[in-house]
């Protein structure tokens, strides 16, 4: 009895013993996994926010890149942005390959591979994301990564745009500036979220590691309960644990620090060494504050206090350290509060970034922004801030200063003579002489092209106008050369008085604008003073409006065509006329041309109602083919304007074609002095459309001075006398004797005579005498709608 009793129980005894050394080997393999567990999830969490590091260099140097191609167009400049924008890229596609369904493994560890990832984190930090992607710890910092996609595809599409505009051959400036002012909306919006993802990890961090904590401490709670087998596996693991988590720490891409409550560095690794160029045992015992650049020390002065106090437990920011050569580099420095239960006083870990090199390029990209790349003048904008500056000064302190703009004369002359090199040395040497002749407190920019601005600094009017003749004087006496050709370059100023009666800086701008112009009009080369009260400011105002008036018309077909009829004294049913623009008013009422087109001819938009007219024409004659048959010529008016842009020709030539006109039904009619002040392109344009069947009128003659020497050089099929000659001639025999005279020694020509201004019947019967060929004016034809004017003769 007594042997069959025993035999179960050492049965028994031996089952507890298998089972108590099952429950030994699971409890202890589980405090191995958790172990390595907790080391893998810490090792991510660096490997992220190393990444992160990497991922933020990178988009800097992209938008720094990105920035200088917009600004030069350089190609290197292109394929170094698109280098470096590969980096967020692939962290971008390697997010989407873990957000797929199923998950596409290999192209999550090639995208981590081109976010310059360590080959050996990437297993670990796939596993984090796909384990506590959702988790709330991590949700955080996964929002901010996803929300990053939207700024970097802009990026590519930035990149995209800017490559299209340089490589389209004629890329345009205000797009360019469009887009470059887009990049950099773009980069403010990237640069938080890399800051948010930062602190969102290290926040994650933090807390996993209090949860990872508390699991510790009810693992050994049980680990006590069992006595050797635990601790011999326990610290087989704990062994293995601190030796995968010390090459973590040794392999990092950041520099990282343990520092003890007296502020000695305890432990470093390799990549702070790098750093700071020292070696590890020279680390090994310094002081935290002896390696922080002494002026940088109050930085986070106040973040380091609420740390030590525990009422925060991690802070960022930027400062710089000192290397062992003495030399300083900017880092950016996290320092998160480390709890150690084996320790009585807290650790602290600092992760140190080298951000020297992201701190020179924002550096450079601010300077940028504000600079003029050619001269190394601050720009428009960073001008109109200093002048905002200037007239709050003016309105507080009731100081006056002076606003002054500066346009080079004879810039155009040296672009197009000798090159647009030629022309930057022009600029730059004209920029280097009027900052060498300013004060100190003077501030000199370039607002574009050929134009700077100075601002006078506690000038009045009197010293303003004294400032700036002396610089006029200095431009016009410094000669310009350029490979052996010598210009004698000059300079119109406008000078405008800054002061506490000066309404904003947009009107002072446009007041100085008006007075540079009105020295340019004047006869160039001069310095011109207004005040914002002035008679001429007020007159030249109200002619930029109507510049705005004409451009809203031209958009909204606010504009017609009159015609008036040309009568052949001899065929008085040959159908020859002139058509004449007219303007409807934002009321629906009709402008006459002379309340509009002289400020058309002044402020370069009489070219675009040439265009119009030319384009309305050939539409309307096209499309009335029984007028056209019958029609002799049609008279179109130019301005000497148009002749300014290159592209005039091609316009016409190609609108002939396009509605298939014939060119002999049109001619154009010239003034004698546009022609003459155009002489070259007036000449070129007219010989190239007299070839293809065009006349050509010269209207107002014998209003210049030099009439009729210009009939030999000028390729003139028809001359109209100026009305001022042909109205009185029945009254004032120096009239009739002038126009007599231009009509034999037109005639003679073999030209085409036409009297303008026919207003009654008795001038009308003495022009038919003299055997002058057309008649032009009320008392001929009264100007009718030429579209009614197109029925009628239908």
């Amino acid at each position: 009895m007594q042997a069959w009793t025993k035999a179960p129980r050492s049965k028994t005894y031996r089952g507890k013993a298998v089972g108590l050394t099952l429950a030994l080997l699971l409890v202890a393999a589980l405090a191995a996994g958790f172990s390595v567990a907790v080391v893998q999830i810490q090792s991510a969490i660096a490997a992220y926010i190393g990444g992160q590091s990497a991922w933020s260099r990178a988009q800097l140097a992209a938008v720094y890149n990105l920035d200088t191609y917009a600004e030069t167009g350089h190609p290197d400049a292109l394929q170094r942005s698109r280098d470096w924008l590969a980096v967020p890229l692939g962290g971008l596609d390697a997010r989407r390959a873990l957000d797929a369904t199923p998950v596409d493994l290999p192209a999550a560890r090639d995208g981590m591979l081109r976010g310059l990832n360590h080959p050996d984190d990437i297993g670990r930090m796939i596993s984090l994301y796909r384990l506590f992607a959702e988790y709330p710890l991590f949700h955080e910092a996964v929002h901010i990564w996803r929300e990053s996609d939207t700024y970097l595809l802009e990026l590519v599409s930035l990149t995209d745009q800017l490559a299209d505009e340089w490589q389209s051959g004629a890329p345009s400036m205000a797009e360019i500036s469009r887009l470059r002012t887009r990049l950099q909306e773009v980069n403010r919006g990237l640069t938080p979220l890399t800051e948010d993802f930062r602190r969102a990890m290290t926040d994650a961090s933090r807390e996993m590691r209090r949860i990872l904590s508390l699991l510790s401490v009810a693992f050994l709670l049980v680990m006590c309960l069992i006595a050797g087998l635990l601790g011999w596996h326990l610290s087989r693991v704990i062994t293995a644990a601190e030796h995968k988590f010390r090459v973590t720490f040794e392999q990092a891409a950041v520099g990282m620090a343990q520092v003890d409550d007296k502020g000695y560095l305890i432990d470093v690794n390799q990549a702070l060494c790098g750093i700071l160029h020292y070696p590890k045992e020279a680390l090994l015992g310094m002081r935290y504050r002896d390696l922080v650049y002494p002026e940088d020390w109050d930085i986070g002065r106040q973040q380091r206090a609420d740390m030590l106090a525990g009422t925060i437990n991690s802070y960022t920011l930027e400062q710089r350290f000192l290397c062992r050569a003495g030399d300083t580099v900017w880092v950016k420095l996290t320092a998160s509060r480390m709890l150690d239960d084996t320790r009585r006083a807290p650790l602290y870990v600092v992760i140190i970034e080298d951000v020297s090199e992201s701190r020179r390029l924002s550096v450079e990209l601010d300077y940028q922004a504000t600079h003029d790349v050619l001269t190394g003048l601050p720009n428009r904008r960073s001008f109109e801030r200093s002048l905002a500056e200037a007239l709050r000064q003016a309105r507080t302190e009731d100081s006056t200063h002076a606003l002054c703009l500066v346009d080079l004369d004879q810039f155009k002359i040296v672009n197009d003579t000798s090159g647009h090199v030629a022309g930057d040395q022009l600029l730059r040497q004209t920029a280097d002489l009027l900052h060498s002749h300013l004060r100190e407190g003077d501030l000199l920019a370039r607002l574009g092209g050929d134009e700077f601005a100075v601002i006078l600094e506690n000038c009045d009017v009197e010293k303003a106008c004294q400032v700036t003749e002396k610089l006029r004087a200095i431009v016009s006496d410094t000669p310009f050369s350029w490979e052996g050709t010598l210009y004698t370059p000059g300079c119109s100023i406008g000078v405008v008085p800054i002061t506490a009666s000066s309404s904003d800086t947009g009107s002072l701008l446009r007041t100085a604008d008006i007075a540079c112009y009105l020295a340019k009009e004047q006869g160039r080369n001069r310095v011109h003073l207004l005040q914002e009260n002035d008679r001429q400011l007020a007159e030249q105002r109200g002619e930029m409006e109507w510049l705005g008036r004409i451009r809203s018309a031209l958009a909204e077909q606010r504009i017609f065509l009159d015609a008036q009829r040309l009568v052949c004294l001899a065929r008085p049913d040959s159908l020859r006329y002139e058509v004449l623009v007219r303007l409807i008013d934002e009321n629906g009422a009709v402008i006459p041309p002379g309340d509009f087109l002289p400020a058309a001819e002044r402020f370069g938009a009489a070219h675009q109602i040439d265009r119009w007219v030319i384009e309305h024409v050939c539409q309307q004659l096209a499309a009335h083919p029984q007028h056209l048959a019958r029609l002799e010529v049609c008279h179109i008016n130019l301005s000497g304007r148009s002749f300014d842009h290159a592209d005039f020709h091609d316009f016409v030539v190609e609108t002939l074609d396009h509605y298939a006109l014939p060119p002999s039904k049109l001619c154009f009619e010239i003034t004698e002095t546009a022609a003459v002040r155009n002489l070259h392109d007036v000449t070129t344009f007219m010989e190239k459309l007299s070839k293809r069947g065009c006349t050509f009128a010269l209207d107002d003659f014998g209003a210049g001075l030099s009439s009729f020497g210009y009939l030999r050089c000028l390729p003139v099929d028809c001359l109209k006398i100026d009305g001022l000659f042909v109205r009185d001639i029945a009254n004032d025999e120096t009239d009739l004797a002038m126009v007599r005279a231009i009509n034999q020694i037109g005639q003679t020509l073999n030209k085409i005579i036409v009297a303008e201004f026919v207003e009654t019947d008795e001038a009308l019967e003495l022009l038919r005498e003299m055997g002058v060929h057309y008649a032009q004016g009320y008392g001929v034809h009264r100007p009718c709608r030429f579209k009614a004017l197109l029925a009628e003769t239908s």
